[in-house]
């Protein structure tokens, strides 16, 4: 499945926004009450993951900011023996399909909460 999921078309979902909002405070606060741990801090960018792929897939949001502009990453990793692959949260398709929804519901919440469009 993983090599299924490097090879995909739908590797991650991206959307760029610009907010006068303190965004990065605003995803903290969401990440902490949605069980995303930040795991990688540089600069402007910012990698949360909740999960350690044990039980169920990985799941990712990245944050960076380019001048006045945000960015988010989101997907969900496939661990596979020798290599992984990674998957974007909307669309459909059977590959980590409940990690994917679970992902999507609250990355969904924070997407509200910056004014943003939904992930579909």
């Amino acid at each position: 499945m993983a090599l299924i999921a490097k090879n995909g078309k739908n590797q991650f979902d991206y959307v760029e926004f610009a907010s006068d909002k303190d965004v990065y405070a605003m995803v903290d606060a969401w990440a902490a009450s949605n069980g995303y741990v930040l795991k990688r801090s540089e600069g402007d960018a910012r990698k949360y993951q909740k999960g350690s792929g044990f039980l169920t897939a990985p799941m990712f949001l990245e944050l960076n900011r380019v001048g006045a502009t945000y960015s988010i990453k989101s997907y969900v990793r496939i661990n596979g023996f020798v290599l992984h692959g990674d998957v974007g949260l909307a669309g459909d398709g059977f590959l980590v399909k409940l990690p994917r929804s679970i992902a999507k519901k609250a990355q969904n919440q924070l997407f509200q909460s910056l004014e943003l469009q939904p992930l579909q």
